[in-house]
């Protein structure tokens, strides 16, 4: 067995990484940005706190250079969020001494102008895109209302990394003012049209060509309705035509280990390719409790000459699994109310998500529970929704 060392633990699904990589019977250690985390409450074998690489990106990668370094370093690191692949990528380069993606397929994972152009070559349907890469760029036709999105997850900023904001352009006048808000040096963005419909998700393994442990889902509510991750979701498995497209993107690109596509249908029952989640994923917890340990598995493919991913039996998915923190959030974001007319026509109803949060469920249906640690949920339910709130 091995020791793996995760990052950062921040992200949202490093308590289920946890879990899963310690019923492995690995040894886990972690890096963040503070040691005030409910994460620390779990048996890990150390939880290091390096500086942000959002402030300073040389001194956070020296210090996970350090943290691989020595007699006692980690037998391999795995990131859990784009920030951590990107500093693992800086840091590490690529070596075999990582479970996650490195090399020309981490940069896809960090890109998503080039994840439309493969989901393109693929035959995934993918909305109108406009890549803007210079102000005037916006002066050019454009569908309204539109959203203006960065086209790298993540990027350098100076000494630190940094991250653009998304923009909604309901119409010309916004365009014009975003267009006046950009400089020479601009990043590049994606604009493309809004679209009313649910968020799915679609995971599994790559290997060696084949996608094994096909799973799915989709989105009951999102946190946060103008557009977020989900605070509960239903398995959904992706359809033969999808795991087709997804396969032949996955091939085109490189891509080896776990992944998850995300995905928004429409009313028309189209499932718009959104973009790749080059690592781990929130609603994670929903694959694990069908038995599919993707990070088990992506640990254990770097340990094992010649290891294939195990076949996993069905099993019955919990129908709902939810995130307790984010449910909390989800109703004050309704309480809030819409930021637009596009947004109100689906807005959801106070009522309606009162009665979704509230009704009583097993506590295995819940994200970041587990039966060796029955209160860790609740930990780190509080600590989301104080976190939120205090920004």
């Amino acid at each position: 067995m091995a020791h793996v060392l995760i990052g950062f633990a921040e992200a949202l699904p490093a308590p289920e990484v946890v879990f899963s990589l310690i019923a492995a019977g690995h040894r886990v250690s972690a890096f963040g940005r503070s040691d005030a985390l409910p994460l620390k409450a779990l048996p890990l074998t150390a939880l290091h706190v390096i500086p942000a690489p959002e402030t300073d990106t040389k001194a956070a990668c020296a210090a996970l250079n350090g943290l691989m370094t020595g007699d006692d370093a980690p037998d391999l690191i795995l990131p859990l969020d784009d920030t951590g692949l990107w500093l693992a990528n800086a840091a590490l380069g690529e070596t075999p001494r990582s479970a996650g993606a490195t090399g020309q397929p981490a940069d896809v994972a960090l890109d998503k102008e080039a994840q439309v152009a493969a989901a393109l070559r693929a035959g995934l349907p993918v909305p109108q895109t406009i890549v803007v890469k210079a102000p005037a760029d916006l002066d050019q036709p454009l569908p309204f209302p539109s959203i203006a999105k960065p086209a790298l997850a993540i990027r350098a900023d100076g000494a630190g990394l940094g991250k653009g904001e998304t923009t909604y352009l309901p119409d010309r006048t916004a365009a014009e003012a975003l267009r006046d808000r950009l400089g020479p040096g601009m990043e590049p963005l994606l604009v493309q049209p809004l679209v009313h419909g649910v968020g799915e998700g679609v995971f599994g393994y790559a290997h060696q060509g084949v996608v094994h442990g096909w799973s799915g889902h989709r989105r009951v509510r999102m946190m946060n309705p103008h557009g977020s991750g989900s605070s509960a979701c239903a398995a959904a498995p992706p359809s033969q035509d999808l795991q087709t497209q997804i396969t032949a993107f996955l091939a085109d690109i490189g891509w080896q280990g776990p992944f998850m596509v995300e995905l928004l249908r429409d009313a028309d029952g189209t499932p718009w390719f959104m973009e790749l989640n080059g690592r781990m994923w929130g609603s994670l917890a929903l694959a694990r409790r069908q038995g599919l340990e993707y990070p088990a598995w992506a640990v254990a493919a770097r340990l094992e000459d010649g290891w294939q991913p195990p076949v996993v039996p069905d099993r019955p998915a919990p129908r709902i699994q939810r995130n307790l923190g984010r449910e909390i959030l989800h109703l004050l974001f309704v309480i809030r109310g819409p930021k637009s007319a596009f947004h109100r026509e689906t807005w959801p109803k106070l009522m309606t998500s009162l009665g979704g949060v509230l009704r009583p469920a097993p506590l295995r249906n819940f994200y970041n529970y587990d039966p060796a640690h029955r209160t860790f949920f609740l930990r780190e339910a509080a600590h989301t929704v104080w976190r939120a709130v205090r920004r």
